[in-house]
């Protein structure tokens, strides 16, 4: 939500509308999405279908999307992953012959155990696209896989308000506390790290969980069973201020995730200053974390080689330090003012073969552009 407001108010050489196939309260999570700070926005009545297991999937049938796009009457779609709402947009775009954009921060592993027909309806899209948006270099792989030439696709990694996670140590204290943030399902890997933990019982660490989810139980069983539920402390959902206080006064920030397209909570870590040890299945993290300069990335089903990564930095308060400021000084490469310029390209270069009311892309009269490059 925030980077939609950040385009609507820096880039005044178009006029952004934004489609929402249901509002906040329809869905399954629990934090805000800031929709009263977006103007043009649109809010469709979707069918919307849950089911959980490995993960969280959320289905969204669109209602009215059709008549909403012609209403707006665009002159470029943007359309985000590969829903029926992306069929339907692309299609109607095909048939209108106004240029469709496709956006999405899927990758190959994320993408490994699709069945035919969603290959299909995304070979679809992709072949029907002008141009693509990557949120990360491996959705950009993935795109090119699907059949995208490398040439129109343009990376525009995720990014967070920075101010909010931002914050400064005068003297960082290298301490043992690790933080995770997310949801509480298998997919999340919380039992790997308990696991890799186990192996550290000589260590006098302390595990932070914040975050909500229906694993909750049975993780709090097995840390009874190894004896380890004094030193894991499950602090609920947190947000806003409370959220910052717990990265504040945490010394390392862990995330075991089995399966994640990017991984945003890592940046916020980054912000805060913590040093970062990350699966390799968070798929930002081969964006976010330079390998042994501000934290490391750890195949966590390798319980040997994630544990020996966890001791190597709590053991280490030098190697802390440093990785600590390296997070926030890489931080800093992911602001909205970096990444948002590469999203319009990506408009640009989809409208570039037909005239249009005026530049899409970022240009002088617009905010805070930064350099824009393929």
């Amino acid at each position: 939500m925030i980077f939609f407001a950040y385009l609507q108010k820096n880039v005044k050489s178009c006029e952004i509308h934004i489609l929402f196939l249901s509002g906040n309260g329809a869905t399954y999570r629990k934090w805000s999405g800031g929709e009263e700070k977006l103007n043009n926005v649109h809010f469709l009545d979707s069918w919307v279908f849950l089911s959980t297991g490995f993960t969280i999937n959320e289905r969204m049938v669109p209602r009215g999307l059709i008549r909403a796009l012609t209403s707006i009457k665009a002159d470029v779609i943007v359309c985000a992953e590969y829903s029926l709402a992306a069929l339907f947009s692309c299609t109607y775009a095909r048939i209108k012959r106004i240029p469709f954009v496709s956006w999405s921060d899927g990758t190959r592993h994320s993408e490994r155990n699709i069945g035919f027909l969603q290959k299909l309806s995304r070979k679809y899209i992709v072949r029907l696209s002008s141009a693509f948006i990557a949120s990360s270099r491996a959705t950009k792989e993935n795109q090119i896989y699907l059949g995208a030439d490398p040439k129109h696709i343009f990376v525009s990694e995720l990014c967070i308000d920075q101010k909010k996670f931002m914050q400064r140590k005068k003297e960082y204290e290298p301490g043992k506390k690790l933080i995770y943030v997310g949801s509480l399902i298998p997919r999340k890997g919380l039992d790997l790290l308990i696991s890799s933990l186990y192996r550290l019982s000589d260590i006098n660490w302390i595990l932070d969980i914040v975050g909500e989810g229906p694993e909750e139980a049975s993780l709090k069983q097995e840390l009874k069973a190894l004896g380890l539920s004094e030193r894991v402390h499950f602090k609920g959902y947190l947000d806003g201020e409370a959220l910052k206080k717990a990265y504040g006064k945490a010394s390392i920030f862990v995330f075991p995730t089995r399966e994640d397209c990017f991984g945003l909570v890592i940046l916020e870590a980054m912000c805060a200053g913590l040093p970062i040890i990350s699966s390799k299945f968070a798929d930002g993290a081969h964006d976010l974390v330079i390998q042994g300069e501000n934290g490391y990335i750890v195949d966590p089903i390798n319980i040997r080689e994630f544990a020996s990564a966890l001791r190597t930095v709590l053991e280490n308060g030098y190697l802390q330090r440093k990785m600590s400021e390296k997070s926030q000084e890489l931080a800093k490469k992911f602001d909205f003012k970096y990444t948002a310029p590469h999203f319009m390209k990506a408009v640009r270069a989809a409208d570039r073969k037909r005239a249009v009311k005026g530049p899409l892309s970022w240009q002088k009269g617009d905010q805070d552009g930064g350099n824009v490059y393929d």
